[in-house]
């Protein structure tokens, strides 16, 4: 399975050209790796860590969001309504599967690292772009 699930690296095509969103978009990709990192590393380190990065992605996602959404609404975004509902869907899509996440099943970690970095990266590539055109547009 491991083969399947390869490491996302950041790609400046990700880029909005609004700087602090781009930097949290980044971090955001680090925070995922580290869990990527931990599940193809030592076992122990793996139950010993999970915890702690999976909090860390959630929280980090949560203000994330927050500050995508306050953005939205100050340049007057049209689509804010329905990007604010993606982004609830994916919190709550996270909850669940962090519920049934074991850090002995390394598979079923891989995949929801497989599960977020995917849905991040084409939530970056397409609705947020379509955002920071507004924005720009706008501007």
């Amino acid at each position: 399975m491991n083969e399947e699930i390869k490491k996302i690296e950041w790609n400046d095509e990700y880029l909005l050209g609004v700087p602090e969103i781009d930097k949290q978009h980044k971090k955001l990709i680090a925070i995922a790796n580290e869990l990527y990192d931990v599940v193809n590393g030592d076992e122990s380190a793996l139950k010993e860590k999970m915890p702690s990065i999976l909090k860390e992605l959630t929280d980090y996602t949560e203000y994330h969001f927050s500050n995508e959404e306050e953005l939205q609404k100050k340049i007057g975004y049209v689509g804010l309504s329905t990007h604010k509902a993606a982004h609830e869907f994916f919190i709550k899509e996270v909850g669940f599967q962090i519920q049934k996440l074991s850090a002995d099943s390394k598979g079923g970690v891989l995949g929801f690292y497989k599960y977020i970095a995917n849905w991040v990266l084409n939530h970056i590539a397409k609705a947020d772009k379509i955002w920071a055109n507004f924005m720009k547009q706008n501007s």
